[in-house]
C-alpha cells in the first residue's frame, strides 16, 4: 500500500515517524507550512525526515488540487492520503482520487467538537473525556465515516500541552492501527449522523479574556485550556495586559460576603496570588506580562488593593486625557 503524507505540528510529525518506524510505504509528504504566529511547528523536523529516508516532499501553504493528483496519484502512485494536522480544506476533487481513500485525524470523539479547537474546548467545557477520530475526508467538515477511535479520560486539572502529549500518542497508535486496516480489506467505517453531535466555533487570542464575575471553575478551566503554547487566558493589570500560565482552585473556609470579582485578597510570596471570583477565591501562580517572560504573579502584583480586569473609570479617565491632550 503506497501512502501519501498530507500534514504539520507535532502530531503529523510523530505520525510520520511512526510510519516511517513500522517499514509502512510512504511514497510521498506534502508538508503544510504554518503561519509565523504558529507556535506549534515542525516543518524542519518533517524535511529532514524526508531527506534521511529519500521520501518525495513538497512544502506548501495551501493544498492544490493540480498538486495532489498530477503528482501524487499519477507521478507517485499513492493508493491512500492521511491528513494529521491539517488545518485547512483539502479540494473537492481529492476524496475520491485514492482508491483506499482520503483520511484525516481529529481531536476529538467525533461527531462531538466538529470544527475549531476541539481540544482548547473540551478543556473550557471541563468535559470528563476526548478522544482521536481517523474519519474519511468529505465536503461537509468533519463528517465523514468513521474508522476507528480512541477514548481518553480528561484529569481534573489536566491543562492543554499535557493533553496535546497524549492526544499525540493516541493519534499515532490510530493512524498506524487505521492504515493496518485498510491495507489488509478489513476496514468498515461507520457514517456519521450529521443531526447528531456538536460543532466547535474558531477561536482568536481575544477569546481568551478572562471575566472574574464567572465561577472559579470556570475561570480555572479557561486558564488550563489556553497555557502556552496557546495564546493564552488574560486579564488587565495597571493598563497592561497579564497572561496567567496557572493557576489553583482555592477551597473557601470562610466566605466572603463583600465580595468584588478580580479583586486581589491575598499575596504570597514565591507561590501566587488570591483573587475574589463570582462564587470563590483562584490563586494564580505563573504569569507574564510580554507573553513569553514567566515569572511568579506575586512578583508583580504586590498588593491587596489590586483588582485585575478592565477598570471602567480608569478607561474614561484615560480617554479624557487623550482628547484634552488632542486639543
Amino acid at each position: 500500500m503506497k501512502i501519501l503524507f498530507l500534514g504539520s505540528t507535532r502530531r503529523g510529525l510523530l505520525a510520520l515517524k511512526g510510519m516511517v518506524d513500522a517499514g509502512m510505504t510512504v511514497v510521498g509528504i506534502l508538508s503544510l507550512t504554518q503561519e509565523a504566529h504558529e507556535q506549534d511547528r515542525s516543518e524542519g523536523e518533517i524535511a529532514t525526515l524526508a531527506a534521511t529516508c529519500g521520501i518525495p516532499i513538497r512544502e506548501t501553504k495551501y493544498f492544490r488540487e493540480e498538486t495532489i493528483l498530477s503528482w501524487a496519484t499519477s507521478e507517485l502512485g499513492a493508493d491512500v492520503a492521511i491528513a494529521v494536522g491539517v488545518r485547512i480544506l483539502l479540494p473537492d476533487s481529492v476524496y475520491g482520487a485514492f482508491s483506499l481513500g482520503c483520511w484525516a485525524v481529529h481531536d476529538s470523539l467525533l461527531p462531538y467538537y466538529r470544527g475549531f479547537a476541539p481540544l482548547n474546548w473540551v478543556l473550557i467545557n471541563d468535559e470528563p473525556e476526548t478522544g482521536v477520530t481517523l474519519f474519511r475526508v468529505s465536503a461537509a467538515m468533519d463528517e465523514g465515516e468513521i474508522l476507528l477511535q480512541r477514548r481518553m479520560t480528561i484529569g481534573a486539572s489536566e491543562n492543554a500541552p499535557e493533553l496535546y502529549h497524549r492526544i499525540c500518542a493516541a493519534t499515532v497508535g490510530v493512524v498506524l492501527d487505521g492504515l493496518r486496516l485498510l491495507a489488509s480489506g478489513e476496514s468498515r467505517p461507520v457514517p456519521q449522523n450529521p443531526s447528531e453531535g456538536s460543532l466547535a466555533a474558531s477561536r482568536s487570542p481575544v477569546d481568551g479574556m478572562i471575566d472574574w464575575a464567572r465561577p472559579t471553575r470556570q475561570i480555572f478551566n479557561l486558564i488550563r485550556a489556553l497555557t502556552f503554547p496557546y495564546p493564552g487566558a488574560f486579564t488587565f493589570y495597571q493598563g497592561k495586559r497579564m497572561f496567567v500560565l496557572s493557576a489553583e482552585e482555592r477551597p473557601m473556609n470562610i466566605p466572603w460576603v463583600g465580595r468584588i470579582p478580580g479583586r486581589v485578597v491575598q499575596v504570597r510570596p514565591g507561590i501566587g496570588v488570591d483573587v475574589l471570583t463570582g462564587d470563590g477565591v483562584i490563586r494564580l501562580g505563573d504569569i507574564s506580562i510580554d507573553g513569553t517572560t514567566r515569572q511568579c504573579a506575586a512578583t508583580i502584583v504586590r498588593s491587596v488593593r489590586s483588582k485585575l480586569g478592565l477598570d471602567v473609570l480608569d478607561l474614561v479617565d484615560r480617554l479624557a486625557r487623550l482628547e484634552q491632550s488632542s486639543k
